[in-house]
């Protein structure tokens, strides 16, 4: 039987193996960094975009994430795109915050339940008129947060420790 933390960090490391088939070449798994109030489960970042998903094991973890500020717009969060990563029959499609992408995991197969089509990602602001199924899923991101957040990840790559290297690249060594 699989324990709600093992599920919870079974669903970050797929998310975060995921958004790097995307082609995202920086990557961060629960990452917390001074002057930024979320700590996102998975944050990835391309030239010209960022994406966080977050991994809900359960649906009380997702109705809780539901009154974070960020999530009811009360001010911007990290992301240009945000996505649930979660097991079925956890978080229904009609209940997703506006703009919002759902990844479902069974076993070690993610399948991508909502998300516009393609593999565009386009920056904030210019999904239109090439690229119209993307701008429903933008979201206007906290530059100065994600400035820290790369910042954090820039100088934690810049040490040599190993256990930081491995949780920004999402490895775990038990697995």
């Amino acid at each position: 039987m699989t324990m709600p933390g093992d599920l919870h960090q079974q669903l970050v490391r797929l998310g975060a193996s995921w958004i790097r088939r995307q082609g995202f070449g920086v990557v961060a798994t629960e990452i917390s960094v001074t002057g930024c109030r979320e700590q996102p489960d998975v944050i990835a970042f391309r030239q010209q975009c960022s994406v966080i998903i977050e991994a809900k094991a359960s649906r009380t973890d997702f109705l809780a994430d539901s009154r974070k500020p960020e999530r009811n717009h009360e001010r911007t969060g990290l992301g240009v795109y945000r996505f649930y990563i979660c097991p079925p029959n956890v978080i229904a499609i009609a209940d997703l915050p506006a703009g919002w992408g759902l990844l479902h995991v069974d076993g070690k197969k993610v399948t991508e339940v909502v998300r516009p089509s393609g593999n565009a990602w386009p920056a904030f602001g210019r999904a239109l008129p090439q690229f119209p199924a993307w701008g429903p899923f933008q979201h206007q991101p906290n530059l100065e947060a994600e400035r820290a957040v790369l910042f954090s990840i820039a100088r934690r790559l810049s040490t040599s420790a190993p256990a930081i290297r491995r949780q920004l690249h999402g490895i775990d060594e038990a697995a």
